[in-house]
């Protein structure tokens, strides 16, 4: 925990490094001091099929969705929030100063007493 699921239109103006994104997505995370490193899992989809508002072609879309065990409180929520987008805005430059589209990020809840997982061992 947490799980980072990237997601993107093909037509972004930027063509960053994305795995170099998400381990500063997860330098991000690791700043907060909540998480251990090992427990962050993440991964970047690309759609090649999508529509924004009214369909423009050049309109595109980054949104990260953060899901973390639920008890964190609202601030602790919009301040990982707000670090995540900073490390969106300098990797996808173009579209945060002005390209057409959004750059979004979402921090949500996974529900505790149902959530399971094996973790990975270490060697």
């Amino acid at each position: 925990m947490p799980h980072l699921v990237l997601e993107y239109s093909a037509n972004v103006p930027d063509a960053p490094d994305l795995g170099r994104v998400l381990l500063d997505l997860h330098d991000a995370l690791m700043a907060s001091g909540l998480f251990e490193r090992k427990d962050i899992k993440s991964r970047a989809v690309r759609h090649d099929v999508f529509a924004v508002a009214d369909g423009a072609e050049d309109l595109s879309f980054v949104a990260l969705s953060i899901a973390i065990l639920d008890g964190r409180s609202d601030d602790v929520k919009a301040a990982l929030s707000e670090s995540a987008l900073d490390v969106l805005a300098r990797a996808f430059p173009k579209l945060a100063e002005g390209g057409r589209g959004a750059l979004s990020v979402e921090v949500r809840d996974l529900h505790r007493a149902s959530y399971r997982r094996l973790r990975i061992r270490e060697g």
